[in-house]
């Protein structure tokens, strides 16, 4: 790996602002009307989701809750509805907590530094940074995981992620605008330049490099062995559970959802009955006394960190408790594993 020195920082800027301010991707986000509320929004629904996949959903969002007040003051439950389909729900627990804080400590006015935006909850050092960089033009070493490839080339940064996150890092610091020396560069410009630069061009497979703005200054590019870079651990072996779902219904169609407890994974979100699928999860029951039961087949759903396949079964009771009654007219919050389960056990009962 070549020393920061080998690339001029300003001369860098200038290659790379030229590059994005001759065309770069429009996104709702981007318009010059957005609020640090868009701008943050739209991070959270990122993470873990394509550009393409959030747009809709960040669209749908607004509509709903168009103002961080409204947020705040709007039930998690109705928060997890709109939030359905984006997974990883967690995101949208913190940013419900998050919108109050805002709400309560700081007027409803987002924090404008980077030192602050880190005090808030669910924030992180790159949610912190980007806000601060592409709401308030601050300087900002903006790092995800497109700079994290961009860089790595760039220098050819021969140690393996994640532990290379921290010498990853700097380098970018090495690059990014600072307050001297740079006033007339717009960190929310360069922020966005270098993470486009990550995801339309230095790509993980098949990177443009004849159309990238700072190839000149790319070890990896030099050597030819881009694809190489960022090195990575190899994964472990994901861990694959089994586990049982019931579909359990009664002769007027409705439907037993029984809501999660409040924290934890998939928090508040309702499911069908199970016998219990998380890793070193206690065994379940049927919540409900069952007759008879009929297979539904089964399906396969990969979270982060472990494999689950759900065997299905369906059953008719009398009667179902009025707090766990529901219609497919009607359905409350679902994670996507659920909305699956549920959809296929109705078709193959």
């Amino acid at each position: 790996m070549n020393t920061p020195n080998h690339i001029p920082p300003q001369q860098f800027q200038t290659a790379l602002l030229g590059w994005y301010a001759r065309g770069h991707r429009a996104m709702p986000w981007r318009d010059e009307t957005a609020s640090p509320y868009h701008i943050w929004l739209a991070e959270v629904m990122l993470q873990q989701t394509t550009v393409t996949a959030v747009i809709p959903y960040y669209q749908r969002f607004l509509q709903r809750f168009p103002t961080l007040q409204s947020l705040a003051e709007a039930p998690i439950d109705d928060v997890l509805q709109h939030w359905q389909g984006l997974g990883y729900y967690r995101r949208a627990h913190m940013l419900h907590k998050c919108a109050q804080t805002i709400l309560q400590n700081h007027n409803g006015r987002f924090p404008t530094t980077e030192a602050e935006l880190l005090t808030l909850p669910g924030l992180g050092p790159y949610t912190a940074a980007v806000i601060a960089a592409t709401a308030f033009n601050t300087a900002a070493n903006v790092v995800d995981g497109n700079v994290e490839r961009v860089i790595s080339r760039l220098y050819r940064v021969q140690q393996e992620l994640p532990a290379a996150k921290n010498t990853l890092r700097n380098l970018a610091a090495h690059l990014s605008p600072t307050e001297h020396g740079t006033q007339n560069t717009r960190h929310s410009q360069y922020a966005n330049a270098i993470m486009e630069l990550g995801s339309q061009v230095c790509t993980p497979t098949n990177p443009q490099c004849l159309l990238c703005p700072v190839a000149q200054w790319c070890e990896a590019n030099h050597h030819g062995d881009q694809t190489t870079y960022p090195r990575k651990a190899p994964k472990k072996q994901t861990p694959h559970h089994t586990a049982t779902a019931w579909l359990i219904t009664d002769a007027a169609g409705h439907i037993y959802l029984q809501q999660r407890p409040a924290t934890g994974l998939l928090a508040s979100l309702y499911e069908l009955p199970h016998s219990g699928w998380e890793p070193k999860s206690t065994p379940q029951q049927a919540p409900l006394p069952l007759d008879t039961q009929t297979e539904c087949d089964s399906i396969t759903h990969v979270f982060s960190h472990f494999k689950l396949t759900l065997n299905l079964l369906h059953t008719e009771v009398e009667t179902i408790p009025a707090a766990n009654r529901f219609t497919t007219d009607n359905l409350p919050a679902l994670s996507t594993l659920m909305r699956k389960a549920l959809t296929h056990a109705l078709k193959r009962r």
